[in-house]
């Protein structure tokens, strides 16, 4: 009889795992298995390449690779969930061709986290994610766009508003972003002969006494450092101050009042997406599912990454919600799986973690590696050589490693004369991942 393994989720767990099991099976230690992975995008997104995209060093399809490329020895169903049945062990799948019931052995719940859009009146309708790489290429678009409208505007107020941009949040994705913004709207003004004394403005806004708290107290230089290159970069940094709502004409700011803007990102913060039939699993306050130090929520049901709040190998606490855990999460839930369906024990989470960075333009990074402080170059290269050394497939690794080489890669894109709108944030919430900033 076979043994059926569904993996929810085409991001970071759901891929890493599903590769591991697969690899077993291959290797022929494990007969009579199957492995069936359901998405509902066919391409899985690499999220640390945020302000590289937007600056226009990486091209946005390097962030994206095919399920099936990356996947060649998994089934691969193309749907959105839409029940869990932990009694029958079935999942229930609405696809294209209708409604597809799949039984299980082993479950994986990878399906990540969802933009917390609903925090703010309006933010769903008329802000930017970064949580897909479809959102961050309609951004870097819209971008685009909005100089060009700038260019042709008489109205100096309507110039200003158009080369206005509102970023809420400052932990890593949030600076990143407003700071490649902010470059690559200064040296689009500059090289606009019809923008000559325009000044694009970003705003980054954030509730907290200072920007990259998690860094804070222990790693407050790299903070303090990146704080700075940001405002070199042009970007304003509003302390203390909450998007309170978001309208056609800007954004409202609780203790900065109202800013005219054309454009306003958010990067305030995630929500674990919820599976009809999981309610009865335990969760903790953040409604992520409660994992023993193995990554199983019942038996035979494991998760991982933003969905999951898994046992910190060292601290006491749960482990970060970024990237890099939840590759490792896959990773050890895959192993885990292998080994119980080779009669052997699963093993325990023991990742401790490698530090966390971010970049601020080229050669200039901030970054802590195993309690190692770097700045500069150093945090630079070290994040340029994590992100390569991790993205899931190689071939794109490489090919996006060749176009640093060969510089800038950004293309215009034509608006047809008119500013494309912002895709609803909410739209983001497929892909089961946070933004990788953290290393």
């Amino acid at each position: 009889m076979t043994t059926e393994v569904v993996v929810l989720g085409g991001g970071y767990v759901g891929v890493w795992s599903a590769r591991r099991i697969a690899r077993d099976l291959g290797a022929g230690r494990i007969r009579d298995a199957r492995v069936t992975l359901v998405s509902a995008c066919l391409e899985h997104s690499f999220h640390g390449w945020t302000a590289e995209v937007i600056t226009g060093h990486v091209r946005p399809e390097r962030a994206r690779v095919p399920l099936t490329r990356l996947l060649p020895d998994v089934g691969i169903v193309h749907g959105s969930v839409r029940q869990v049945d932990l009694q029958r062990r079935v999942v229930e799948v609405a696809t294209d061709a209708g409604i597809r019931r799949l039984s299980y052995d082993h479950l994986v719940l990878g399906v990540g986290s969802r933009d917390a859009v609903e925090r703010v009146p309006g933010l769903a309708e008329l802000g930017f994610s970064l949580k897909d790489p479809e959102g961050l290429a309609a951004l870097r678009d819209h971008l685009s766009g909005i100089v060009r409208l700038a260019a042709a505007s008489p109205d100096p107020e309507e110039r200003q508003r158009l080369l206005t941009v509102v970023v809420a949040g400052a932990g890593f994705t949030g600076v990143e972003a407003a700071t490649a913004i902010a470059q690559r709207l200064r040296s689009a003004v500059a090289a606009h002969p019809l923008l000559a004394g325009s000044a694009p403005r970003v705003v980054l806004a954030h509730s907290g006494a200072k920007p990259l708290p998690s860094l804070r107290p222990r790693f407050s230089r790299i903070a303090d450092y990146a704080s700075a290159q940001a405002q070199r970069a042009g970007v304003e940094l509003h302390d203390r101050t909450r998007l309170v709502e978001v309208t056609e004409e800007g954004a409202d700011l609780d203790e900065s009042g109202f800013i005219r803007s054309a454009t306003v990102v958010t990067t305030i913060g995630q929500t674990p997406v919820a599976l009809p039939g999981t309610e009865s699993l335990d969760r903790d306050a953040s409604s992520r599912l409660v994992t023993d130090r193995f990554l199983r929520v019942a038996p035979g049901v494991w998760a991982g990454g933003d969905v999951a709040a898994v046992p910190h190998p060292t601290n006491g606490g749960a482990c970060p919600a970024n990237a890099l855990w939840a590759i490792f999460h896959g990773r050890r839930i895959g192993s885990n799986i292998a080994r119980v369906l080779r009669g052997r024990r699963p093993a325990p989470f023991r990742f401790p973690g490698l530090g966390q960075g971010a970049s601020l333009g080229v050669g200039r990074g901030a970054a802590e590696l195993y309690g190692i402080s770097l700045t500069g170059w150093p945090a630079w290269i070290a994040r340029w050589v994590f992100f390569h050394w991790f993205m899931p497939s190689h071939g794109v690794g490489l090919a996006t490693a060749v176009e640093w080489f060969r510089g800038a890669v950004h293309e215009p894109v034509e608006l047809r004369g008119q500013l494309a709108p912002a895709p609803p944030a909410a739209a983001a919430a497929a892909p089961p991942a946070a933004a990788a900033a953290a290393m």
